[in-house]
């Protein structure tokens, strides 16, 4: 059971405490491929449906980066039904498909096919393709609250919130808590729980 620990308020967010203050297991995201193979994605995820339709324009592109364990079948890549779920725009959302036991996009090796691609594809800036409670999770929102995944619990340890961790999830989430709060509220949110200005080189890392 987790120990209550008391919440953050940054900007228009509310973080939960134990995220922010917590440490972790592992690595953090960043080494996700190597410590777990992307096992948390295998299930799929929601994403808006501009998402949806932003992947389907790169259909060309997505099929010929993937492999054998996937189809290139776009309608094979979406579930069907439309959910409603005011964290998305327009309070609409749609979820990936699961093919052969994990997302449509998820390759063999764990690794998202989006997100391999992407950088080679003439997106617009800010502009992407990953989806994004893809590149925020382990992080997720509900409504203003920023929260840690409860997917994640106990299931590998490169994300894993655990009280005597190695590495502090101020540093292991960087560049996850800068995708929804920017940099000037992760610089707010560290000095809030006394931790110096800049972070690790998590927060520095490629965007995911």
């Amino acid at each position: 059971m987790r120990t209550q620990v008391d919440d953050i308020r940054v900007g228009g967010w509310t973080v939960e405490g134990l995220l922010a203050r917590g440490r972790i297991e592992g690595a953090g995201p960043s080494n996700a491929a190597n410590e777990c193979g992307g096992r948390c994605c295998r299930h799929g995820v929601y994403v808006s449906l501009p998402e949806r339709d932003r992947i389907l324009a790169y259909a060309d592109r997505i099929q010929s980066a993937l492999d054998e364990s996937q189809t290139p079948d776009t309608s094979l890549w979406f579930e069907s039904e439309i959910e409603r779920d005011e964290d998305y725009p327009g309070g609409l959302c749609i979820g990936t498909a699961v093919y052969n036991g994990k997302c449509a996009f998820l390759n063999r090796d764990g690794l998202c096919t989006l997100q391999l691609i992407e950088p080679d594809l003439d997106l617009a800036e800010g502009e992407r393709l990953k989806p994004f409670y893809c590149r925020l999770f382990p992080l997720v929102t509900s409504l203003d609250r920023v929260e840690f995944d409860d997917l994640c619990d106990g299931v590998c340890p490169c994300c894993t919130l655990a009280f005597d961790g190695p590495t502090p999830a101020i540093d292991a989430y960087a560049a996850e808590f800068k995708q929804i709060l920017g940099e000037e509220g992760y610089e707010q949110l560290r000095r809030t729980i006394g931790e110096p200005a800049g972070g690790s080189d998590g927060g520095r890392r490629v965007a995911r």
